[in-house]
């Protein structure tokens, strides 16, 4: 079988002349905010300095890098506008696409990724199974919302206590105990879930037709839209059928920071065997997306502490 990118076989795929420009790049980028010489190159990536020069020269002539007129290097007008526009893309969105479309894919259910800025929460990619190419999956029901409670449990649960405790003081007060052991919850499975019932439904649709209700009816309602309050599942909650609108796993930058989260939208009742893999499934997609904001050069090249 042919070695594809992704297949083990990294030694096979090496390709020493590009790494070398990678390199070369990488050591001006770095020390973009002054000029280093042809000497300093060869010094910091250990180069052979004839090999160093035909790059340079190729770099040069491409406008990726600019030769002043004292010999030394610097960034180039025509890398420095590539940099500009690739600035300009979501790196989170681009680094998480490839997880929701797997996500997707296994699950057979609608998916979309939710990022962080400051206090809001944005949905900002979707997916759907099966969707035609160029169509806008069906929007979840928020497109935007403020991190507060009982919302964007996925973002909080990780936070420190001082954090933690602040997002449950905008709660009423006989709303904080249960979240704060479902933030716990949270914690320990690794994703969170919006729940709501068939039940719920039918009574919520009901809503609509109070005056025509009996008091029976009426009772029943009062009671299943109480439970409406009760917030995502504890443990000895997950049993039986279970419902579930969203199941949602956080995305962690290389702070430990939550900055996103990929959320998967079942919107039914399930055998809770059944939303426990969905959970799972999940929170591995989620999982392999922080890796990818990660990832960097494999090993650091040498700081140039000469001047050639």
């Amino acid at each position: 079988m042919t070695d594809t990118v992704g297949d083990d076989g990294t030694e096979r795929q090496s390709s020493p002349p590009t790494r070398r420009v990678v390199d070369v790049m990488s050591l001006l980028v770095e020390h973009a905010d002054t000029s280093l010489t042809l000497a300093d190159i060869v010094r910091a990536t250990g180069i052979p300095r004839g090999t160093a020069h035909a790059i340079v020269t190729q770099l040069c002539t491409l406008g990726w890098l600019t030769r002043r007129g004292d010999n030394t290097l610097t960034l180039g007008v025509i890398f420095l506008a590539a940099s500009r526009r690739a600035a300009r893309v979501d790196v989170v969105a681009a680094a998480a696409a490839p997880a929701l479309q797997s996500l997707v894919h296994a699950t057979g259910l609608p998916a979309f990724l939710a990022q962080r800025d400051g206090d809001t929460i944005t949905v900002t990619d979707q997916l759907a199974p099966d969707s035609p190419p160029g169509s806008t999956p069906a929007a979840p029901p928020v497109r935007s919302m403020q991190l507060r409670p009982p919302l964007c449990r996925e973002f909080i649960a990780w936070s420190d206590d001082d954090t933690r405790a602040a997002w449950l003081q905008r709660a009423p007060a006989d709303q904080r105990p249960r979240l704060t052991a479902v933030l716990a919850a949270v914690r320990d499975r690794g994703y969170s879930i919006e729940r709501i019932t068939d039940d719920h439904r039918a009574i919520i649709d009901a809503l609509r037709h109070l005056d025509e209700m009996s008091a029976e009816l009426r009772s029943r309602m009062a009671g299943l839209v109480s439970e409406l309050s009760a917030i995502d599942y504890l443990p000895d909650e997950l049993v039986d059928d279970v419902g579930a609108v969203s199941v949602g796993a956080p995305i962690f930058d290389d702070t430990g920071a939550v900055v996103a989260a990929l959320v998967a939208r079942p919107d039914r009742t399930m055998p809770v065997d059944e939303l426990l893999r969905l959970g799972d499934a999940v929170r591995h997609s989620a999982a392999q997306v922080g890796p990818r904001l990660r990832s960097g050069p494999t090993s650091p090249l040498p700081d140039p502490s000469h001047r050639g």
